[in-house]
């Protein structure tokens, strides 16, 4: 598709090649009541995206009205997008939030996404502030920064707003792509301060039992192969069977279950032994988690993290450690027992999808990793945990 500058009328023209029924090139060609470059721009690139994707329902007034102009010069059927009764042109459908959630949500992209669970999380807080019908169209560089001022007022950490921040982005940055609209604002918006808010957490030993003590039966194991293992929470939740060779004391995850898309080896401590072989001698039928709740089922994040602040609240330790602390426990423990660092991060796993020199060029085995959790400590001292307040401006 070009766009062509006619000298003779003064207007612009849209010119594209498009195959036929017989399987012949047609040269079409529409000419647009418009005078500027960039009016007509805007139109070539609606007709562009409506054309390809063969979805006319996001089209403007004007690029709606030569495409209808379009199809009718060329004898073609309109489809039911572009017509609200034949012959008649329709008020064009606005491109809603909902909609365009659920056209970045279906992209490739981001169905091959291992957090695309964290989408839908992040959709949902923003679909509750704007509305699902609100126009994208109305979505400017102003109204991001007011989203993001909003969710820092309902006490949403800075990593949290800026999460949101990306994932509204990327919807903008698919449907850009797409063609569907001719700028991202949140290019325009400045990430959230995340200083407020960091934690600098450690976790004592006795106070983790005490916390332990006050959970339900069933998530107590889950609990404890957190603190001594140092794996997030959803690897631990979505452990199977197939993971786990009690023989070896070695949990093996591949890179689809790890969020640096890595695979890696996480050897069993000692003291967790008797949580695996108890849960091993109880599997349920047609069931390979390891750890499943009351009903036998996976239990969901939100709803463990519920059962830790429950716990937390009673033990009355302030301020309150998080589930994500114990595996910032893990790593000061493992630091203070004098882990070497390459193990460390091999075990622990972190965010960074490229491998770092030192790690690339390191072999270590499963004797390594297993004298490692078998020298390591975790009586280091009393709880500590410090949370950055960012000071108000007088």
């Amino acid at each position: 598709m070009s766009l062509q500058f006619r000298k003779d009328t003064g207007k612009w023209r849209v010119r594209f090649k498009r195959t036929g029924p017989d399987g012949n090139q047609e040269d079409i060609r529409v000419t647009l009541d418009v005078t500027s470059e960039r009016a007509a721009r805007k139109i070539e690139q609606a007709l562009m995206a409506a054309i390809k994707y063969k979805d006319y329902r996001y089209l403007d007034d004007e690029s709606r009205r030569v495409c209808i102009q379009l199809f009718n010069n060329r004898g073609w059927t309109l489809p039911p997008a572009l017509i609200t009764s034949v012959g008649h042109q329709g008020a064009a459908e606005e491109l809603t939030l909902v909609k365009a959630i659920d056209y970045c949500e279906t992209d490739p992209e981001v169905l091959d996404l291992k957090d695309s669970k964290r989408y839908e999380q992040c959709f949902a807080h923003v679909l509750a502030y704007w509305g699902e019908n609100f126009p994208v169209s109305y979505i400017k560089a102003r109204q991001i920064k007011e989203y993001m001022l909003t969710r820092k007022g309902q006490g949403a950490a800075g990593a949290t707003v800026n999460r949101e921040r990306s994932v509204l982005s990327k919807m903008f940055k698919v449907l850009l792509e797409a063609e569907l609209i001719d700028r991202n604002p949140v290019k325009d918006t400045k990430p959230a301060d995340e200083r407020e808010g960091q934690r600098d957490a450690y976790l004592s030993f006795t106070d983790f039992n005490k916390i332990v003590a006050e959970c339900s039966d069933w998530a107590k194991p889950i609990f404890r192969t957190l603190y001594f293992t140092g794996m997030r929470r959803g690897e631990v939740l979505n452990l199977t069977w197939d993971n786990v060779n009690l023989k070896k004391r070695i949990i093996t995850l591949d890179l689809n279950q790890t969020k640096e898309r890595r695979p890696k080896r996480v050897p069993i401590s000692r003291i967790l032994m008797p949580d695996f072989k108890k849960a091993n001698r109880v599997r349920r039928l047609f069931q390979d988690r390891v750890f499943l709740n009351n009903e036998g089922h996976a239990p969901h994040e939100d709803y463990l993290s519920r059962i830790w602040r429950t716990a937390v609240k009673a033990v009355g330790i302030n301020p309150r450690p998080t589930v994500h602390d114990l595996r910032h426990c893990w790593k000061t423990n493992a630091m203070r027992s004098r882990v070497h660092p390459a193990i460390a991060d091999a075990i622990v796993g972190h965010g960074d999808r490229l491998k770092d020199v030192r790690s690339r060029y390191l072999s270590i085995s499963d004797a390594d990793l297993l004298d490692a959790i078998d020298r390591m400590r975790f009586d280091f001292g009393d709880t500590d945990i410090r949370v950055t307040v960012r000071e108000k401006a007088e």
